[in-house]
C-alpha cells in the first residue's frame, strides 16, 4: 500500500505541476534575461547569482519552473521495446502425479523503444533483461533530444541510465509482477546525476488472446527527483512482441546546479517491437 500510496503523490505532483510556465530546462543552467537583469541592478548592482554545490542550501530564492511538453503525435518510432515472454503461451509441462515440475529457464529480452513527445521532441529507449524463476536482471538507456527552450535552433539532449536486479513476488504462466532496485543516472546539458532508483512492473494476459496488459512506474528519489510511467498493451507472435501504449516522465533537478529548480514534465504514446527467448 506504500508504494501505491507514492505513486499517487509523484501523479499529483505531475498534474500540479505540468501547467506552470517553463523557465529551463532539467540539469540545464538558467540563462538570465534581460528584464531580469535589469531588476537584478536595481536591486543591487553588485549582487551575484552563485552556483548552488549539491548537498549545500543556496542563499538565492528557489524558484520552481516545469516544461510541459505538447500532447500530440509529432513523430512516431516503430523500434524494439523491452518486456517477457508469452507467459499464456508457454506449453505446460504435463508432470506425473508426485513429482516436481521441471524449473523453466531463464528468459532473456533484447530490445528498444521509440517514444514522441509531440512537438518538443523524442526518445529512443534500450532494453535488456534476464528474467529467472524469481530473480532476474534489467538495464535501460534512454536517449531523449528536445527541442531548446531558448529559443534557438539547438537541441537539448538528456541521456537516462539504469541498472536494477528484479525480484518476482508473483510469476506464473498468466504473467509476472516484479518488483527492482538498482542504481541510475542522468546526464543533463549541464550536470551528472547518480542516484538509487526502485521500480515496479507487471505483466498479465488477457483471458485467451495474444495480447498482455503491461505497466511499470520507477521512481528516483535524490539527488535529482524522477518518475517514470509507462502503460499499454503487448501482441504476442511466437518470440516477437509487438507493443504501444502511454508513456510519462517526470525530471526534477532540486536546485542543484544553480539554486534554481528546473523541471520536466513529458508525456506521449510509444511503439515498439521486441525479442524475448
Amino acid at each position: 500500500m506504500g508504494f501505491w500510496k507514492t505513486l499517487c503523490a509523484a501523479l499529483a505532483v505531475c498534474a500540479l505541476l505540468g501547467s506552470a510556465p517553463a523557465e529551463a530546462r532539467f540539469g540545464k543552467r538558467s540563462r538570465p534575461s534581460t528584464s531580469d537583469a535589469r531588476d537584478s541592478d536595481d536591486a543591487d548592482g553588485k549582487q551575484e547569482h552563485r552556483a548552488t554545490p549539491a548537498g549545500r542550501a543556496s542563499d538565492a530564492p528557489v524558484r520552481s519552473s516545469v516544461r510541459a511538453s505538447g500532447v500530440g503525435i509529432g513523430w512516431f518510432d516503430v523500434l524494439f521495446i523491452s518486456g517477457p515472454a508469452s507467459y499464456h503461451r508457454r506449453a505446460r509441462v504435463e508432470v506425473p502425479r508426485g513429482q516436481r515440475a521441471p524449473r523453466p529457464a531463464p528468459l532473456v529480452h533484447l530490445n528498444v523503444q521509440g517514444d514522441s513527445f509531440g512537438d518538443v521532441g523524442g526518445a529512443l529507449d534500450l532494453f535488456m533483461a534476464l528474467d529467472g524463476q524469481r530473480w532476474g536482471m534489467d538495464a535501460r538507456v534512454s536517449g531523449i533530444a528536445l527541442e531548446s527552450d531558448d529559443g534557438s535552433a539547438d537541441t537539448d539532449r538528456l541521456t537516462l541510465l539504469d541498472a536494477h536486479l528484479t525480484l518476482a513476488p508473483w510469476s506464473t504462466e498468466r504473467g509476472r509482477f516484479r518488483m527492482e532496485a538498482g542504481i541510475a543516472s542522468a546526464h543533463a546539458p549541464d550536470a551528472i546525476f547518480v542516484g538509487p532508483s526502485l521500480a515496479a512492473s507487471l505483466e498479465a494476459c488477457i483471458g485467451p488472446s495474444p495480447f498482455d496488459v503491461e505497466a511499470r512506474i520507477q521512481v528516483v528519489p535524490f539527488p535529482h527527483r524522477q518518475v517514470d510511467m509507462q502503460a499499454g498493451l503487448a501482441l504476442h507472435l511466437g518470440a516477437l512482441n509487438l507493443r504501444g501504449g502511454w508513456r510519462t516522465l517526470y525530471l526534477n533537478d532540486g536546485g542543484h546546479l544553480d539554486g534554481v529548480v528546473h523541471a520536466d514534465l513529458f508525456s506521449g504514446p510509444y511503439a515498439g517491437l521486441g525479442l524475448s527467448f
